[in-house]
């Protein structure tokens, strides 16, 4: 288990951390009437918002719930400025904690990681097992699906500053089930929690070969039995240990590409997934009709950002685009 963190809360409340929440938590928002009204009196509510804090009688607002529909649809819940503050100024102290517990295989939300690093060792993998059998999973409704009572005990595995775990309840109950997406605290509690099946995978069944970003996970294995009975394995720690459920699984070889972080990949290149070009195909249909070139031009800046790590040959002239 490790060290325990006591004493943390002092750090949280520091006006310096404060100060670095606000600023991180201003990041990509200085449009928003929550920041403007924010930032009108900054000092002061910066001020407010340590008093509150230390005196224990902040309460996190209403969240503004809304749907996204690309890649799938799901439902955002946004909290107000304040709390995304208040939020970040907790994670700047106990999210580096989790961070040196996380295993080099988990590849979401972390420093130096992410989605194309995340694409770059599945195929790394692929080159280094000729003729490999990969088992691809994730499971159904994750964040809607988290034991939030198991999730605390991994919270309290390295906490145990009451006063940081009580804040952490405010934005995480400790009994229920699910996790809000678009919180920073259930970001980090999602990946706590798929930590869980690295911890199982590379303590217990002693198999490093794989990658997880959040909910997906690809382990690439010699053989097809041994990766379908690694499947049925996988389920059971996942139904007894962590309440969850497969929604997809498959076994195939490596020969067939691994379709993971929005690339399919084999040893020897990776293509964008069909998916993503329809959607780009759509979108710049879409702005070609509206004639809005602003839009268009932030939509490929994303875009083309993701697809320059894939192999795309005549893909960009296909769509009409300039590389």
């Amino acid at each position: 288990m490790g060290k325990k963190h006591k004493h943390l809360f002092a750090r949280v409340v520091d006006r310096d951390n404060l100060w670095a929440a606000y600023r991180k938590a201003s990041l990509g928002k200085r449009n928003s009437l929550g920041y403007l009204e924010f930032r009108q009196n900054e000092a002061a509510n910066i001020a407010l918002l340590e008093r509150r804090l230390i005196d224990g009688s902040y309460r996190p607002g209403e969240p503004r719930q809304f749907m996204v529909f690309e890649p799938k649809a799901r439902q955002i819940s946004a909290l107000p400025f304040v709390d995304r503050v208040a939020q970040h100024a907790l994670c700047n102290i106990i999210e580096p904690i989790f961070d040196r517990v996380f295993l080099p295989q988990s590849y979401a939300c972390r420093k130096c990681k992410g989605t194309h690093a995340a694409a770059r060792q599945v195929q790394s993998m692929l080159r280094k097992t000729p003729e490999a059998w990969v088992l691809k999973t994730d499971f159904s409704k994750y964040f809607a699906s988290i034991d939030r009572a198991v999730l605390h005990r991994e919270f309290r595995r390295k906490l145990s500053c009451a006063k940081t775990l009580a804040l952490l309840e405010a934005f995480i109950p400790a009994d229920g089930i699910g996790l809000p997406i678009g919180n920073l605290t259930s970001q980090l509690g999602a990946n706590l929690y798929g930590h869980m099946v690295d911890r199982w995978l590379c303590h217990v069944v002693g198999i490093s070969s794989f990658v997880r970003y959040m909910d997906d996970v690809v382990v690439v294995g010699r053989s097809r039995e041994a990766m379908h009975l690694l499947q049925v394995l996988m389920e059971s720690h996942a139904k007894n240990a962590m309440r969850l459920r497969f929604s997809r699984w498959s076994v195939q070889p490596s020969a067939a590409g691994v379709n993971f972080c929005g690339y399919r990949i084999w040893p020897t290149h990776k293509l964008l997934r069909r998916s993503s070009v329809q959607r780009a195909r759509r979108k710049l249909a879409s702005f070609a009709r509206s004639g809005d070139f602003v839009a268009k031009s932030q939509f490929l800046g994303a875009w083309l950002g993701h697809a320059r790590h894939a192999n795309m040959h005549h893909l960009l002239a296909h769509l009409g685009v300039e590389k």
